[in-house]
């Protein structure tokens, strides 16, 4: 039942995140961001802050050392994909 709690609370930061991400779309309404880097900026957005949730969750052992290893494997396994996306893209763009 505690991981229910800790949901919750990821929820609530998710939730939190999403009005804050909606203000900041607002203001770049004039400008030429794209779809897509709205999408991307909000991901990686989320994915730090679920780190970060688990890194504070594990120092109040709220979560088992072996759940912050799956998490942290996570979050750099996604890291390491839109870094190489990144070089690709920016590639792509110079050829």
């Amino acid at each position: 039942m505690a991981n229910m709690g800790l949901k919750e609370e990821i929820k609530e930061e998710l939730g939190d995140l999403d009005k804050r991400m909606e203000l900041e779309r607002k203001k770049l309404d004039g400008s030429r961001l794209g779809l897509v880097d709205l999408i991307t900026e909000k991901f990686v957005s989320r994915k730090l802050l679920v780190w970060i949730c688990a890194s504070v969750f594990l120092w109040m052992t709220k979560i088992t050392p072996d759940e912050w290893t799956a998490i942290t494997l996570g979050y750099v396994g996604i890291e390491g994909m839109a870094d190489i996306a990144a070089k690709w893209r920016s590639a792509g763009k110079q050829g």
